[in-house]
């Protein structure tokens, strides 16, 4: 097979299947995935990836279509195991896979073999060499050594890059930028488009395995999240009160307890550490002010007048002592929503008008957020009167009891807001929460314009805060 011939296949269906099982699974053995390699090749497949000599040797000659082929195998003192040594290679060509695919990162190989020499032998024996490559440092110095294909394979499971909820679309975009040979993507596909996003970013095939052919990872994918097997906190942090409660596993709310919101970061972290002890607490989780990292529990940009001395506050099992799941005020509240019953299953905005205001979008089982935890800035919008949604909106600037002139501005920025709303997320519904969404004076307008009112009641953070511990969202760690 020659590089063309590789690439007119592709042009074909540019979809590669990876049979491969899990390990231990049930379904490793060479005549049942043989079964699933025969399902893809009748659905089109012209390309197969392919492990194992056992594998090779039943389904190759089934199949009737090129492969590539590699052994996993694990030697002391290194940490490569996808075909690592000379010798590996030798036995996937001798079973005649087309393509050899072998570990290209830049780690020490078994034996004191090199990278160059793999690619040398196997490309002495007329047979096509794959770099699966963890960095574009690796995949620059494998094109370097005259590799024929360029993989992303192993983004992710080593120290050279961080590993992505899904595949790691930056990387393939900058491999693709920076090499002139084909690259293939690979690694944690699941959807169909992610497979198209990966072709118009460049890349000549994609490699599919898991998502389509191993059914260990596909329950995996498919289980519900467990509960944490006890008590679960909550902690409301607004600019006015810092709250802590405490649900049962079906998310039934015991207790409340509240103080107000103490000076420093330090001193607040070191509230809740203390309430989690107390009420014996297997799993938190935190709503909080200002927006935070949900991958590291850091809050990295509040607003100072709301809440000060936040930034640089981290919420996580080292700082609170269990396993926490974090997230900003607007989207916790918004996940809270979309865990009701009468809600759940549907696009839910939510609208939390406290002290300050915050906003947050929930679908498909995921909350919308940005890398960081970003939350759609309703509350910096200028309105028609050039003040911002918060500043007629949120209780630090109205107080808890605005003038009637400042009730009439704040109805029609409550109109203005959820018109916003409407038009960028085209949400089934808006719910409105928050101390100022539910007050006397603004919650007989929420009905008219469309929106519903949040059924927590003024407990709407709190109960947000112990949804993202009970029923983890999609994309989400627990910290």
């Amino acid at each position: 097979m020659t590089v063309e011939t590789l690439l007119n296949r592709l042009r074909q269906c540019p979809l590669i299947a990876s049979v491969q099982a899990s390990e231990k699974s049930p379904v490793d053995s060479p005549e049942t995935l043989a079964r699933m390699a025969r399902a893809s090749v009748k659905e089109g497949v012209r390309l197969l990836r392919l492990e194992g000599i056992k594998n090779v040797r039943v389904i190759k000659p089934e199949a009737k279509i090129p492969v590539i082929g590699l052994l996993k195998r694990k030697y002391p003192g290194s940490d490569v195991y996808i075909t690592p040594t000379i010798q590996d290679a030798e036995s996937m060509i001798d079973l005649g896979c087309e393509i050899i695919a072998f570990d290209a990162t830049l780690r020490a190989r078994p034996h004191n073999q090199t990278l160059a020499s793999i690619i040398d032998r196997v490309k002495s024996r007329k047979v096509l060499t794959m770099a699966d490559c963890d960095s574009l440092e690796s995949a620059i110095e494998a094109e370097k050594l005259g590799v024929d294909i360029i993989g992303t394979t192993l983004a992710g499971y080593t120290e050279a890059r961080a590993l992505t909820s899904g595949p790691d679309l930056d990387l393939l975009r900058e491999i693709v930028a920076a090499v002139k040979i084909p690259v293939l993507a690979e690694g944690r596909f699941s959807q169909r488009w992610e497979v198209e996003a990966a072709l118009r970013i460049g890349a000549k095939g994609v490699v599919v395995g898991g998502a389509i052919n191993d059914p260990v990872k596909q329950t995996k994918a498919m289980l519900p999240t467990t509960r944490p097997g006890g008590k679960v906190g909550a902690v409301d942090l607004g600019g006015t009160w810092m709250r802590f409660a405490v649900f049962n596993e079906d998310w039934t709310l015991e207790l409340v307890e509240r103080e107000p919101l103490a000076p420093t970061g330090a001193e607040r972290v070191a509230w809740v550490k203390d309430r989690i002890a107390h009420h014996q607490i297997a799993r938190v989780g935190v709503s909080t002010a200002g927006i935070v990292d949900p991958a590291t529990g850091e809050v990295w940009t509040a607003k100072e007048y709301l809440m000060p001395d936040h930034v640089g506050t981290i919420w996580n099992s080292v700082t609170l002592g269990v396993p926490t799941v974090v997230h900003g005020d607007g989207h916790a509240t918004a996940w809270g929503h979309a865990c009701l019953a009468e809600f759940a299953g549907k696009r839910i905005a939510t609208l939390a008008l406290g002290t300050g205001v915050g906003c947050g979008f929930v679908e498909s089982g995921r909350i919308w957020a940005g890398h960081r935890g970003e939350y759609p800035r309703i509350n910096d919008l200028p309105t028609a009167n050039g003040g911002t949604y918060e500043e007629l909106l949120g209780g630090v600037s109205i107080t808890s009891s605005p003038t009637l002139e400042q009730q009439a501005e704040g109805v029609k920025a409550l109109e203005g807001a959820i018109k916003a709303i409407r038009e960028l997320y085209f949400p089934d519904v808006v719910v409105i929460a928050g101390g100022v969404g539910t007050s006397p004076w603004l919650a007989p307008h929420v009905e008219r314009v469309g929106a519903e009112l949040t059924p927590f009641g003024h407990d709407a953070g709190l109960h947000g805060a112990a949804a993202l511990a009970l029923y983890i969202p999609s994309g989400q760690s627990i910290l």
